[in-house]
């Protein structure tokens, strides 16, 4: 797998038995997932179980992978979390065992060097990856069909303050806390809230970005909005070790 770390949320409630894959999220170690913490705050849906190694979340296609589904054993919701402004939009999801690492089973790195710490990664092209919705349908209704199988794209990061005058309008606020990245018709879609923005570093994969909000699918002046993950990587640590 060339994304081994991403991770696929699957949920349930009375009528939909599931698991309804509706979220991404990130493998950080071999116990906990990363993810965006609205995700984890569907008063429709519990988050039950998370699917790693996976390429194509159709059962029936013989794609090789070997995935792996792991019940959730906790959620840690980061205790600022603002669902109404979408700040502080990150999660831990504890597994219920710990994940034996294999070629499609991996952990990402987190970037505690100071030298990503310090960055504001502008003008970089990291990666995204998902199960998302690959096209919007004509009306503003999230009805474009969502993809069975990973997807990727690389996207530029731009400035702040681009997101802060085009949200702006909407009311949005837009913080040092996340990272504005996404041209036209490039971005992440609905379907993969929660997965992660990967910048690579000579040879690793570091977790930069977490998918939190957007408007529309790569639409003209909205890039997407990510949860700055340098910005939390204390209270990662504090939590996850």
């Amino acid at each position: 797998g060339a994304w081994p770390w991403i991770a696929a949320l699957g949920f349930k409630n009375d009528k939909q038995p599931g698991p309804n894959w509706l979220c991404g999220g990130t493998l950080i170690n071999d116990r906990y997932i990363i993810t965006a913490a609205h995700c984890t705050a569907n008063k429709n849906f519990i988050l039950y179980v998370v699917r790693l190694g996976e390429l194509d979340l159709d059962g029936s296609v013989k794609d090789g992978a070997t995935p792996l589904d792991v019940r959730v054993n906790k959620i840690i919701r980061h205790p600022s979390y603002d669902s109404k402004l979408k700040i502080n939009d990150i999660a831990l999801v504890k597994l219920n065992r710990t994940v034996p690492f294999s070629r499609n089973i991996q952990p990402i790195c987190l970037p505690i060097l100071p030298e990503l710490r310090s960055n504001d990664f502008v003008g970089m092209n990291p990666f995204i990856a998902g199960w998302g919705r690959t096209s919007f349908g004509k009306f503003s209704l999230p009805c474009g069909t969502s993809s069975n199988v990973l997807m990727e794209v690389q996207i530029p990061i731009v400035e702040n303050d681009i997101c802060r005058k085009a949200y702006g309008t909407m009311g949005r606020i837009v913080t040092d806390k996340q990272i504005c990245a996404g041209t036209d018709h490039k971005d992440a879609c609905l379907g993969d809230s929660g997965g992660p923005l990967m910048l690579t570093e000579q040879v690793n994969f570091f977790l930069v970005g977490i998918v939190s909000f957007g408007y529309k699918c790569g639409e003209p002046n909205f890039p997407g909005v990510y949860t700055r993950v340098t910005e939390y990587i204390d209270w990662i640590t504090r939590t996850v070790y």
